[in-house]
This record gives C-alpha cells, structure tokens and sequence, in this order.
C-alpha cells in the first residue's frame, strides 16, 4: 500500500476527511523513518477504514514542517476533523504506535 504524500494544501489534506488523519513527516535520507516505513505501512493497511495514512517530506514541505514545529523525524500528527490530536515521535513498534493513535483520539 502507498501511503499518499502531501505536497501542497496540507490544511486541506488534513481537513476534508471523514475519518481520522495520521500524517508521518519523514525525510528520505532518516535511517530512523526508513525503519518506521514497513511499520506505518502495515498498520495502514491494516486500519483502512478507520483512519487515514499520508505523509510529509519535511525536505520537499519544510515550510509545512516548520510550521507545525516539526524538529525530529519521524514524527506523527494525528488529527480528527482537522484538529490536532497530538503527535508522536521516534521508531516505535506497530503496537505502540497503533496504542498511541487511539489514546490521542480518546
């Protein structure tokens, strides 16, 4: 499964959902977003229907990065009807990541 990358109207992209939205901002040269990349992609895959996967490449979007305050990659926002919900960072299990998400979306 391809997680769908934002590139230009990140408000949009985080808003217009029906569903919950967890947006990863990675950088392709981040050994550590290397790593998350099959475990985002799994629980993707597995969770479809109820929440939404995209990615940010903070190289590609810097602005969009800074202005959320984005330092350290990788980092997950998660939003419901366009509101932050919270953020995670780091390489985390599936598990733990997937425990996160719900919390932050309690």
């Amino acid at each position: 499964m391809s997680i769908k990358p934002i590139t230009h109207d990140y408000t949009a992209e985080v808003t217009n959902e029906r569903l919950p939205v967890v947006v990863e901002f990675y950088a392709e040269w981040c050994p550590k977003c290397q790593m998350m990349k099959d475990v985002v992609e799994r629980l993707a895959r597995r969770c479809r229907g109820i929440y939404i996967f995209k990615k940010v490449d903070i190289d590609i979007c810097e602005k969009i990065a800074e202005d959320l305050g984005v330092e350290t990659v990788p980092t997950f926002v998660i939003y419901r009807h366009g509101e932050i919900m919270g953020y995670t960072t780091g390489v985390i299990s599936e598990k733990i990541l997937e425990e996160r998400i719900a919390d932050m979306l309690r």
